[in-house]
């Protein structure tokens, strides 16, 4: 599960074409983002056209979204809430830093304040 704060990398950034049209901005594949907020809502609607044309969703998944500092985005206006939309959580991965390779450009930066100081 994300939390609040927390950095990601997004791995699947394959939209349906009705997304376009709803979302204001979409994650890309391999681009690293901070979620804003993690949350209940819906994906994958089954969209149904009545008789006199109207748009509606006629069912959904339950699904758990995030919503990202870099990519605010319109609310849904196929809900009776103003909820944001979001994006799937699985579209996601946490971001994994390499902690090792901190440490030792850490040590470096030391050594080398070390060797420049006569002090030392």
């Amino acid at each position: 599960m994300f939390q609040q704060g927390q950095r990601v990398v997004c791995i699947d950034d394959s939209f349906e074409p009705w997304v376009f049209d709803l979302f204001k901005s979409l994650p890309r594949k391999n681009s690293v983002y901070t979620v804003r907020s993690v949350k209940s809502g819906r994906s994958n609607p089954q969209f149904v056209v009545d008789d006199d044309a109207n748009l509606s969703i006629g069912a959904a998944d339950f699904d758990i979204l995030i919503l990202l500092e870099e990519l605010p985005n319109p609310n849904d206006p196929h809900s009776s809430i103003e909820q944001e939309l979001g994006f799937r959580s699985e579209r996601f991965a946490p971001l994994q830093e390499d902690l090792e390779e901190n440490e030792e450009v850490a040590a470096v930066g030391i050594e080398k304040e070390e060797a420049g100081n006569p002090f030392l």
